[in-house]
């Protein structure tokens, strides 16, 4: 039996009945943990069911498509053949998942490259053997966190502590959710990075459906950044689902700030301050990467408030495919009278992926000069497309279109009516004096209570069922009998049970995994 303790995507960080840790290495000689005789495997203490496999071989000599398993693993007992074919390890990787979900862990074989184990784990490998960490001992190699040395002498208990504590890295990066952050970082080998861009690659599979809504915080230092499943998630709303707001005349495109939101930098409180009261007519949308577009109404939410990038004021030929690409898709959708960019030199790279008649003015940042045109140009396009008298609460705009961006479209017509009441450090939108949304501005996210849980159910969106208990701190993966589609890590989720809402909290594993587990905290709950 094994315990899951957390999630980060398809990785997972839990504890054997028998104490073992994971994700984890095995020794396997001189212990018990992987033990052949002429008849029988035994694999951390489980017996083996061969599935027409033949001891004592069956793990060293496995053909190329099967597999052995224990009541809780299952083992690709030819790992070291499919290292060499990255696409077709994460096929069979998903074959198993196919078969029995996140119900078993898996052992992957005869690997143990320690360049490559982060981006295994991630791929959701819990188990390792020391098998070619032995022989690359006896070849005298050295693991080192820049790579491999050739030394005369290998030191087999130098290795094995140096996977060792690698690994114990990687269960810390899965239980504080900073997992990916590590797997970047760590790129020494390129066939690492070639894991990683076949997982990033599966957009709509199992690695999407199983990463968090939102992390701590991104740091995006490598252009993998770009592909990570939450930014990719995000931008592909914006290019595919956003709708403006119909107020709106005139798009003002701006360069994006180190500080988050953008609204509190010097640089914007500046075009902020200029404009003035001419902003209730003009859409401002901030340019940057890896996010990509960020409507102003969406910028103290996740990813938009939770980045960083190391700025040269060079861009990437990636990053400026990724922006090109979401600018001809917003604007194929979202039609304003006039387009005004008031960037910086270097995003001049746009102008040629903005729809005809755009217009530029370059933005020179310590002079109010280009400020003062920037005003002048919208006073007179505001004058020719005509002012819209329809009083605009500019706050609560922002907030429809953070919880349609969080929960879906269907949630607009549940806010019309809704007020904003502050209440200590947080905002919250209450309806026929009922409060029903909090804005927590640390997560950059809406809660839910039970109000709002049952538009939630009402509309099949984000929903646990479970059995028939009253939810106290956490609710279990015995406990959970469905699940909808689109609940994924770290969302907010209404509990009920057949209909009746029973509480909300917060879903601490994808939907998947809380079906097939019988162990593991599903949710969180909150009331």
């Amino acid at each position: 039996m094994f315990i899951d303790e957390a999630f980060f995507g398809l990785a997972r960080a839990g504890k054997l009945e028998n104490g073992l840790d994971y994700p984890a290495i095995i020794r396997t000689k001189g212990t018990k943990d992987v033990d052949t005789d002429q008849d029988i495997i035994h694999i951390l203490g489980k017996e083996v069911q061969l599935n027409g496999l033949t001891a004592p071989d069956a793990i060293h000599n496995a053909t190329f498509t099967k597999f052995v398993e224990t009541e809780d693993i299952m083992v690709i007992a030819n790992g070291a053949e499919l290292i060499q074919r990255p696409r077709k390890l994460i096929e069979k990787l998903n074959q198993l998942r196919e078969q029995a979900g996140f119900g078993k862990l898996i052992y992957l074989q005869g690997v143990l490259d320690p360049y490559l184990i982060p981006v295994l784990v991630y791929a959701g490998v819990s188990f390792f053997d020391d098998s070619m960490l032995r022989i690359e001992t006896l070849n005298g190699v050295r693991y080192t966190m820049f790579g491999r040395e050739n030394t005369k002498i290998g030191d087999y208990e130098a290795n094995f502590s140096f996977v060792s504590s690698e690994l114990k890295t990687l269960r810390a990066a899965i239980i504080s959710g900073s997992l990916r952050e590590i797997i970047e970082k760590f790129q020494i080998s390129s066939k690492a990075l070639e894991f990683l861009r076949l997982l990033d690659n599966d957009a709509d599979g199992y690695v999407e459906k199983a990463f968090p809504r939102r992390t701590r915080y991104i740091k995006a230092n490598s252009l993998e950044s770009l592909r990570r499943p939450d930014l990719r998630r995000y931008r592909s709303y914006i290019s595919t689902q956003y709708k403006k707001p119909e107020t709106r005349k005139i798009a003002l495109l701006l360069p994006c700030s180190a500080r988050k939101p953008y609204s509190n930098s010097k640089s914007h409180r500046k075009v902020i301050e200029t404009l003035g009261k001419l902003r209730t007519g003009i859409h401002e949308i901030i340019v940057t990467s890896p996010v990509g577009l960020v409507p102003r109404e969406l910028e103290r939410t996740y990813p938009a408030a939770f980045y960083d990038i190391p700025v040269i004021g060079e861009w990437y030929e990636d990053e400026k495919l990724m922006i090109n690409s979401m600018l001809e898709s917003y604007f194929s959708r979202n039609f304003y009278d006039h387009i005004v960019a008031f960037v910086t030199p270097d995003l001049d790279f746009i102008k040629e992926h903005l729809p005809d008649g755009s217009e530029f003015i370059y933005w020179e940042k310590g002079q109010s000069g280009s400020l003062n045109d920037l005003r002048h140009k919208m006073e007179t396009l505001l004058n020719l497309s005509g002012r819209d008298e329809r009083h605009v609460n500019s706050r609560m705009e922002a907030y429809v279109q953070i919880a349609k961006y969080q929960f879906g479209d269907w949630i607009e017509s549940y806010l019309s009516g809704c007020k904003i009441v502050r209440n200590y450090n947080s905002e919250m939108l209450v309806k026929d004096g009922k409060p029903c949304l909090v804005f927590n501005e640390q997560l950059g996210k809406f809660t839910i209570n039970k109000i709002s849980g049952q538009w939630l159910l009402d509309n099949g969106s984000f929903a646990v069922e479970i059995d028939d208990f009253k939810p106290t701190a956490n609710i279990y993966s015995v406990g959970v009998t469905g699940v909808t589609d689109d609940v994924r890590p770290e969302d907010e989720v209404v509990l009920h049970y057949k209909g009746q809402v029973r509480g909300v909290g917060i879903a601490k594993m994808s939907g998947k995994a809380m079906v097939d587990l019988k162990k593991g905290v599903a949710v969180k709950v909150r009331n």
